[in-house]
C-alpha cells in the first residue's frame, strides 16, 4: 500500500477544521493530525531483534531496504 503524506495549509477564516478533515475522508482518504509518534521505551536489543526479523525475510522488496534503514537510525 502506497502512502503520500503532505502538508496543507488553509486559511481556517474561511473552513472549520472539522469541515477539511470530513471533506477529505469523505473522499477516501486518510487524515491524521500531527506527526506520528515517536517510538518510545523501545531500546537497542529489541532493535537488533527487529532487525534480524528483517534480514530473515525471504523476499526483499525496496520496503526492506527502507525498514531496515529506519530501524538503524533509532540507535
Amino acid at each position: 500500500m502506497a502512502t503520500v503524506t503532505v502538508d496543507v495549509e488553509v486559511d481556517l477564516d474561511e473552513f472549520d477544521e472539522d469541515e477539511i478533515v470530513d471533506e477529505l475522508e469523505h473522499r477516501g482518504y486518510y487524515v491524521s493530525k500531527g506527526n506520528q509518534p515517536e517510538v518510545e521505551n523501545i531500546d537497542k536489543y529489541e532493535v537488533e531483534y527487529l532487525l534480524d526479523l528483517v534480514d530473515k525475510a525471504e523476499k526483499k522488496y525496496y520496503n526492506h531496504y527502507a525498514l531496515r534503514e529506519k530501524l538503524n537510525k533509532l540507535f
